[in-house]
């Protein structure tokens, strides 16, 4: 399925924060640094009200009493991230699920706010949502306007290739794609990680651009590219249905954590979020939808991970 002009402009906006981070994982790749996190701590439970000194806000004592969060999502994201099921005339994807999750366990209904998600910062801005929610970064955020909630997933790249023919060396890493061709989404953090990497490897990897995933996966399929680097929500959902000929190959790379986003002016309720989500960390449910979906990866040492 085509992006929608929604879609496009969620990547373009994200490219720039991107770009940055592409290019220190492009100069980690040259030095030998690891292109995926170190083990992550195990995050706490929140203390019991009691225990702590209260926000100065009253916005979270609010929502508790009118028993709804209003958010703004943006479901042209698409799948698997945030997409609208028509069928069941509702919202799907594993951060609506994740979302779905985190409202039960604030004993609160989710009331969605359809904001364009290049528009979202300025819609908490103006108190029209309380949270904004769906393939967000802390990366950039203006900490005197807004703050992230605790990440409840890592989003990194994947590499996929088709199942090696007789005799064929099974591509496993980067170096192994010196001239040959790699499909990118325009304005991906996949895009500007390899163009990165080609800055330093004197262009090294050719390049095949294009909007629209689904022509990749056909592409890579027919053998007129040898591989793809997508988002693994992506490239999960594609090869359930691209079928056995594609598979990931290597480790996960460049992983990036997802937040929610309140306003500054709103630390109760990042305090109840960031519970919910260290709640929905001890107890599993974060892994089993990340599972469903076919994004767990415990090597990634992802939120969802109970391992010190």
């Amino acid at each position: 399925m085509a992006p929608s002009q929604g879609q496009r402009d969620s990547l373009a906006g994200k490219t720039l924060r991107r770009c940055c981070w592409a290019a220190g994982f492009g100069l980690a790749l040259l030095l030998g640094i690891p292109a995926y996190p170190q083990p992550a701590q195990k995050p706490a439970l929140p203390a019991p009200a009691g225990e702590r000194a209260q926000p100065p806000d009253s916005r979270w004592a609010e929502i508790q009493a009118r028993g709804r969060i209003r958010v703004g999502l943006d479901p042209s994201l698409g799948p698997a991230y945030l997409y609208t099921d028509l069928e069941r005339q509702t919202y799907a994807g594993f951060e609506w699920e994740i979302l779905e999750a985190l409202a039960q366990t604030l004993q609160v209904q989710v009331e969605p706010v359809y904001v364009a998600w290049s528009q979202q910062l300025a819609a908490l801005q103006a108190d029209e949502v309380d949270l904004i929610w769906g393939a967000r970064e802390a990366l950039g955020l203006d900490p005197q306007q807004f703050l992230a909630t605790r990440p409840y997933y890592l989003s990194p790249q994947r590499l996929v290739v088709r199942d090696p023919g007789p005799g064929e060396t099974p591509i496993e890493a980067l170096s192994q794609l010196f001239g040959r061709k790699v499909g990118i989404v325009v304005n991906s953090t996949g895009a500007a990680l390899l163009e990165a990497y080609n800055e330093r490897r004197g262009n090294a990897i050719r390049l095949f651009a294009t909007s629209n995933p689904e022509r990749l996966f056909a592409q890579l399929q027919a053998g007129q590219l040898d591989a793809v680097l997508v988002d693994q929500p992506v490239a999960a959902l594609s090869l359930r249905q691209a079928g056995s000929r594609l598979r990931l190959a290597g480790p996960p790379l460049f992983p990036i954590p997802l937040v929610g986003v309140v306003s500054s002016q709103h630390p109760s309720l990042k305090e109840a979020v960031d519970g919910a989500i260290a709640i929905l960390t001890e107890n599993g449910t974060l892994q089993r939808i990340l599972e469903k979906w076919q994004l767990w990866d415990p090597t990634l040492m992802s939120p969802a991970s109970a391992e010190d």
